[in-house]
């Protein structure tokens, strides 16, 4: 009997230990519970907030874009960040200080000076021999011209990889160019009749007035007063309207491309008065 007491006691005591282990099992359980739930929101705020502060942006430098993802505050954050170091000279759109927000582009323009060495064509020089040899209007090419070339340096400067200015700062003679020589014809044909050169003149008619020509004779018909530096003394010519032509006198009052023609009458010389025609020289 005191056996079966004893046992039963123990049992009893046994299976209190048994709940008090138990119980202190589920306060633990219950204790991690707690601390993993506080932990996980607190994971989640941390996520909540970083997913907030995360900005979508796009950034574009001289015209290549690409798209970032940040949670940089500023433009000037975002490039410090980068460790990126701007050239006074450099553009950035919007400012530095500007808040960056989703769906913000960065747009940056990079100044840059190249030196650019270039081959150049230089023209060639022309040269006119005048010649009777072919008719007023024709021309030969005699020497063929040939263009040079330089090797050229330019200071470029480029903002946004867009070039803004050059100059030239070097330039040098590979090959020199070769002169073209051309003949200019200056003869005239008239009436069937070829002249060496063909001059357009105004031309004034006078008569007599008693003295001789500036080459000793007595003016007629046909005699002509020229400019020596235009036309030589003693040129025969043709003048359409009135016929041929000697050079024999000159005046102070004709200079350059002025003639007078002589008339046996003064209603004759009158008449013709003053006109520009084209004189005929052989």
């Amino acid at each position: 009997m005191n056996l079966l007491r004893t046992k039963t006691r123990l049992a009893a005591s046994r299976g209190r230990a048994k709940i008090k282990e138990i119980i202190k099992g589920r306060e633990q359980f219950i204790r991690v519970l707690a601390f993993a739930i506080c932990g996980n929101l607190a994971l989640l705020l941390i996520l909540a907030m970083l997913s907030y502060s995360i900005k979508d942006i796009t950034v574009t430098v001289n015209g290549e874009s690409v798209e970032y993802k940040t949670i940089r505050n500023s433009v000037s954050d975002l490039l410090r960040g980068w460790d990126v170091e701007l050239d006074k000279k450099d553009v950035v759109a919007p400012g530095m200080n500007t808040p960056l927000h989703d769906g913000t582009v960065v747009d940056v323009k990079l100044f840059e000076v190249k030196n650019e060495v270039v081959k150049e064509a230089t023209d060639f020089k022309t040269k006119k021999e005048y010649t009777s040899d072919l008719l007023e209007g024709e021309s030969k090419v005699l020497t063929e011209g040939v263009k040079g070339e330089d090797k050229v340096t330019y200071e470029v400067t480029y903002l946004g990889g867009k070039e803004k200015s050059r100059k030239e700062v070097a330039r040098k003679t590979i090959k020199d160019p070769v002169t073209e020589e051309v003949a200019e014809g200056t003869a005239g044909s008239y009436d069937g009749v070829k002249y060496s050169r063909v001059i357009t003149v105004v031309s004034t008619g006078y008569t007599h007035t008693g003295n001789r020509t500036a080459t000793g004779t007595s003016p007629h018909r046909g005699t002509m007063a020229v400019d020596r530096s235009v036309i030589a003394m003693g040129s025969y010519g043709y003048v359409p309207g009135y016929g041929a032509v000697h050079a024999e006198d000159t005046g102070g009052a004709i200079r350059g491309n002025r003639i007078d023609l002589f008339f046996e009458t003064r209603g004759q010389a009158i008449s013709w008065g003053r006109r520009t025609v084209d004189l005929y020289i052989k």
